[in-house]
Formats: structure tokens, sequence, C-alpha cells
């Protein structure tokens, strides 16, 4: 690592079989991760612009297969490698490519970090207006970073304790949330229509998507290289992003529809129940800003090699919280539309440029010597990227730009990154 401390998080290399986990190991920080109020801000999202509640439930099953299967491929290369997303981004961008890749993902888990950091200090100063949003924000991001310091397995400890706590309040909301729809409207939540600024099925499935596209192509693969085998890696996933995540969503859609908010502490407060309305909050955000710190230490340490992991954490950690504290929330729909195009086709190359390019043989980071820079691999990402403006109105944006990307990278394995893999496994034997 170019420094003396002893990196239990293997941040600079693969996880070796002996560390590997099992599913109680793993779940909870994955579930921690996906337990956020930022992705009930998209179930809002999603509720403002659908047509009612049964578009918008669509529009989070359809966003959340999408992820699944981006999720599932990322995962099963990280867990059959035991590298992180910016490790493997080595193989398909080169290794100084790989680092700008990674530098990029640091910043838009900086941007999710910040976004935690404002929303945690600013509804504790709407429910204890005692105490300053400012202070609440320092004093939340400081925990935040200490935790993600401890690692995974002090991680996995508040992810069960958010898992619990979340779930619970999460599940007293919906409940009494589409009670009271019943003493509003005639025919309960079902029957809530919109008639204004209605988004297409495509803008709504973007919503989903970008929600939580960030941590299927970052967050989800630096979870599981830790994990077993393939069979812990798709249950992890499964109840991730089969039942997680769309419960998330739809408290944002309840709350919206129902009382004109998506956060899970204002929809309690609405209710009646303060402290269970805080409880569920710290709970709900710190699990998953310290998964954005955690990772983006992972991304960051890939980078800078000679500096060590703790260091870059608190750097990144001290960035985010700063930028919590200028309201980097207020640009939060447009966040989510730049992730849900930005993320998918740079997966699309890592995941193609493994199954064709290395057919699924990648040699150790130790022992190989990778090109600087993959130029073809990055004008795919860019066409990918751009793909939004080819096709404006044909398909869903954030899948046209992973599939984009994954054929582009595969044609050019075929004609010739797969004779360059070749040639540098070549080179070691």
């Amino acid at each position: 690592m170019g420094n003396n401390t002893i990196d239990n998080e293997y941040s600079t290399g693969s996880v070796p079989l002996s560390q590997r986990r099992g599913f109680f190991s793993l779940v909870f920080t994955w579930i921690g991760y996906v337990f956020t109020v930022t992705i009930m801000s998209a179930g809002g999202q999603l509720a403002k612009g659908a047509v009612g509640f049964q578009q918008a439930i669509l529009a989070v099953y359809v966003g959340y297969l999408i992820c699944f299967v981006i999720a599932m491929c990322t995962s099963m290369l990280s867990m059959k490698t035991g590298l992180s997303f910016g490790l493997l981004s080595r193989y398909a961008f080169g290794n100084i490519g790989a680092k700008l890749i990674s530098f990029f993902t640091v910043l838009t888990l900086c941007g999710w970090f910040s976004i935690n950091c404002y929303l945690i200090g600013s509804i504790t100063n709407v429910l204890f207006p005692v105490i300053p949003r400012w202070i609440a924000t320092i004093i939340f991001g400081t925990l935040m970073i200490f935790s993600a310091l401890k690692g995974q397995k002090l991680m996995n400890i508040i992810g069960l304790f958010a898992t619990v706590a979340v779930f619970a309040v999460g599940i007293l909301a919906v409940v009494i949330g589409i009670k009271d729809s019943y003493n509003v409207y005639e025919g309960g939540i079902l029957a809530i229509r919109n008639s204004s600024n209605l988004m297409t099925m495509s803008e709504l499935i973007t919503i989903s998507v970008g929600s939580i596209i960030c941590g299927c192509c970052s967050w989800a693969p630096d979870i599981m290289r830790f994990s077993k085998g393939k069979k812990t890696t798709l249950s992890v996933m499964l109840v991730g992003l089969g039942i997680c995540g769309p419960f998330m969503l739809l408290i944002g859609i309840v709350g919206m529809l129902v009382y004109g908010v998506y956060d899970i502490a204002y929809i309690l407060q609405k209710q009646g129940f303060l402290a269970f309305a805080f409880i569920g909050l710290v709970a709900n955000i710190w699990s998953t800003a310290q998964g954005n710190a955690y990772s983006s230490s992972l991304n960051l340490a890939s980078i800078f090699t000679k500096i060590s992991r703790e260091k870059l954490l608190v750097i990144f950690g001290v960035v985010g919280t700063v930028a919590g504290l200028f309201g980097l929330y207020q640009y939060f729909g447009v966040w989510l539309g730049f992730l849900a195009t930005a993320f998918p086709p740079m997966a699309g190359v890592v995941i193609s440029d493994y199954f064709v390019s290395w057919r699924t043989n990648v040699p150790s980071l130790e022992k190989v010597q990778l090109p600087a820079w993959n130029i073809g691999s990055f004008v795919c990402y860019c066409i990918g990227v751009s793909s939004k403006w080819w096709f404006p109105k044909t398909g869903i944006p954030s899948v046209n730009a992973f599939f984009v990307t994954l054929i582009l990278e595969a044609a050019c394995g075929f004609l010739w990154l797969r004779k360059r893999a070749d040639k540098i496994k070549n080179m070691i034997k």
C-alpha cells in the first residue's frame, strides 16, 4: 500500500478466500445502503410525475429489475476476483484510465454523501428546532465518517440496526398512510390521480434507476468481493433490490400522494410519531452515507496508492460534509437523471471487457502489466452516455446507454482487445 498500515479492507488487492463471508455477514451492510432517505425522495418524485399509484409502482419494479441485472453482473465479477469496482476497472480502462473512472465515481459518491449530510442536518433541525442545521450536519457527518473508518464489521452492525428501525417505522408509515388515504379520497390511494406535471413512463423509470444505480455499479461489487459464492451474492442482491429498495420507494410514493411529503420523518411527524421519526431518520441516513464514504475510500486508495485508505476517507468525509452544508440537495432531481445516464455505461464497459476480452480469466493485478490507457473503452463509454441524445424518444435512456456500451465494448473485444489481453497473459507465463 505504500505505508505501514495493515489494510484489513483489501483496498488495493483481492480479498483472499479465507476472508470471505456468508449471507448474514453481508446482507445488512447492503440493506443499510438501500434503506435511505434519498431513495424515498425518488419515490416522491415518482408520485409527483406518475398518473397514479399503479404507474409509480410499475416504474419502480421495471427500474429495479434493470438495476438488479447490472448489480448481479458487477457483483459476480467482484465475487469471483475479490476486487473492488475501482480495481476491476483497471482491466477495462487501463491503469491510469481506471483512476479517472475511480475519481469520477468518488465525485458521484461525494455528491450522495453531501446530500445525506444535508438531509440529516435539515430534518433534525425541523424536528428539533433548538439544534441548528449546520451543527447537526457536522456532528452526524463526523459520526458517519467514523463508522466507515472502522470497516464492514461495524457497518454491518449499524446496517442491522437501520434495517430493523426503518422497516418497523416504514411499515407503520405506509399502513397509516394508506388508511388515511381513505379519509381523504373515496377509493383510497388507488383512486388518487395526478393531472399536471406528468412524466412519461421512460422518465419515471429513469428516476427509479437513478435512485440506486450508483450503488449497483460501485457499492454492490465493493461489498460482494467478500462474498463466499454465487448463492450468497444472489440472495443479498435479491433482498436489497427485490424487497428493500422498492419498499423505500413505496414509503416515498405513499407519503407524497397522501401527505404531500416523501420523507419518513415528515410522514411520521404528520402521523404523530415524532420520536419514531427521528430514530428512523438517523438509522436511515447513517447506514447509507457510511457506505458512500467506505466505497469512495476504496476508489481513492486505487488512485493514491501511497496514502492510507483511512486518511483518504477522512478527506472525502470533510469535503462531503462541507458540500452538505451548502445544500447540494436542491439539485436532487437533476442528480438522479445524471446518475441514471452516466453509471450504466461504465458498468457495461467493465462487464463486457471481463467476459469478451479477458474471457472471465483476468490475471492477478500483482503480476500483470496493464496498459496505462484503453482509449477504445473510453470511446465506447462516451458513445453510451451520449446515446440519450441519439434516441431521445426510444426506450429507456439508462438501458440504452448500458446496452450500447456493452455491445460496442464487446465488438472492440472481438476485434482487437481480446488479442491484446491474450498477449498480456502470455507475458506472465
